[in-house]
């Protein structure tokens, strides 16, 4: 598997290290959230970071090559063309770095849970997925949100993402069954609630379901952004990727993004330009409603029926803690 046309930009050494978890990211001008994302993934128990940088103007490159755990890619081209369907930056990156571990493939704006993920650690849940033999992970992208109009949401940086966006829709999406893997999609939440109500019934909702945690093998790939994937056999335990997309300047990216990539037909920037519109007729668009939640926890999303555990995992858990307390 080439990397052609990514273009190595640090010189760190890259060694093979038995049980280390990788994670690969695209990014475009993500410095402001760099800080709270690699933070999150870090505490998890990630241990080395590999980024695809799409032609950045904000100081993101500098500030990944300033984290001895990154190691930073060029990705000239059209990020729309190259790295949705499929994802061929992240697919050669995780193929040829990836090849026997676990592996989180994720955007900059997502923040992976899973059941217990407030006290158990990515190295522990993927040795019960090894375990149980089961080498991915799906779950649902839940859209975090803010208390008031979209347009007002402002992010500090260095801040946590929950901060500016604490809520959620909490009722999960709806299931459509699908000869893929996972074998099911789900759709829905506060992006259909807000913005789809008057689309016709074949234009579709945003799909809010992915594969983030794949226990890689060379030659495997994502098939459409990381919503699907070329045959992994997932876990009956569900993840889930809090997703900050409505933080400061969702209006202005959206709209740089759409007038960049005119020429390009894609089902991605075709929801932004809905997004768009409906900004441009109410400027003080709110996500809110009566049944917005803030968010508390994994235990909480568990409950609400947004992510799933199993029984083996809860005996496994329960190991965990009755060893951690004799220690």
């Amino acid at each position: 598997m080439t990397l052609t046309p990514l273009k190595r930009l640090d010189s760190r050494q890259i060694l093979h290290v038995v049980g280390e978890i990788r994670a690969f990211v695209a990014v475009r001008n993500e410095k402001q959230r760099l800080s709270c994302f690699l933070k999150h993934y870090r505490d998890l128990g990630v241990d080395r970071f590999f980024f695809a940088d799409n032609l950045s103007n904000d100081g993101t490159v500098e500030y990944l090559l300033g984290q001895s755990d990154c190691h930073v890619f060029s990705a000239p081209g059209n990020y729309f063309a190259e790295n949705v369907e499929p994802p061929k930056w992240t697919n050669a990156l995780a193929n040829v770095f990836g090849d026997g571990y676990w592996c989180v493939t994720v955007d900059a704006d997502e923040l992976l849970v899973y059941p217990h993920s407030s006290t158990v650690k990515l190295k522990d849940f993927c040795a019960f997925l090894d375990r149980e033999n089961s080498p991915a992970v799906a779950g649902p992208m839940i859209d975090m949100y803010g208390p008031g109009p979209v347009a007002a949401t402002r992010f500090t940086e260095g801040k946590h993402f929950l901060d500016s966006c604490p809520y959620f829709d909490p009722e999960p999406g709806w299931i459509r069954h699908v000869e893929s893997s996972p074998k099911w999609q789900m759709f829905g939440g506060v992006r259909e609630r807000v913005f789809w109500h008057n689309q016709p019934k074949e234009n579709l909702p945003p799909c809010i379901s992915k594969v983030p945690l794949v226990k890689w093998r060379k030659g495997a790939g994502y098939l459409i952004s990381m919503h699907l994937h070329s045959g992994a056999k997932t876990s009956a335990i569900w993840c889930a990727l809090l997703h900050f997309k409505f933080l400061s300047g969702f209006a202005l990216i959206t709209n740089e993004q759409v007038v960049l990539n005119q020429n390009i037909e894609e089902k991605g920037l075709s929801e932004k330009a809905i997004y768009l519109a409906a900004l441009a007729v109410n400027p003080k668009l709110s996500l809110m409603d009566k049944q917005s939640t803030q968010y508390v926890g994994p235990d909480q999303l568990e409950k609400l029926g947004w992510i799933k555990s199993s029984t083996g995992y809860r005996r496994f858990v329960a190991d965990l803690t009755r060893k951690s307390k004799k220690e």
